[in-house]
């Protein structure tokens, strides 16, 4: 499920930002374009998270009994998931701001 919905994010914020943008060169010369930026470099470093954490921590985590080790990956997984939690949270609050803003392509 985790795959597929992030896919759909993918693939819905690049129709929407094709509309709303207009073209790339857009992106860094407009207040839209660079919020839009701010939002994706987020969501970059969110996907980082979710990746380390389902290719790395979890697996890691199988192979560990318990002791030292294994309290040390769940700390890690527990700081992985709270800054996933964070930044998509600031993500929304970025979303509320993109809202109240005309595209770029009107300006």
């Amino acid at each position: 499920m985790g795959y597929g919905a992030v896919a759909t994010l993918i693939g819905t914020g690049l129709i929407n930002s094709w509309f709303l943008v207009g073209s790339i060169s857009n992106l860094p010369t407009t207040p839209y374009g660079r919020v839009l930026l701010a939002k994706l470099a987020l969501f970059a470093g969110m996907l980082a998270l979710a990746v380390a954490n389902r290719f790395w921590l979890v697996p890691s985590l199988d192979g560990v009994r318990s002791g030292g080790k294994s309290d040390e990956l769940l700390r890690k997984l527990r700081k992985h998931v709270l800054g996933e939690q964070l930044l998509g949270l600031v993500i929304l609050a970025i979303m509320g701001v993109l809202g109240t803003m005309p595209p770029a392509i009107a300006q």
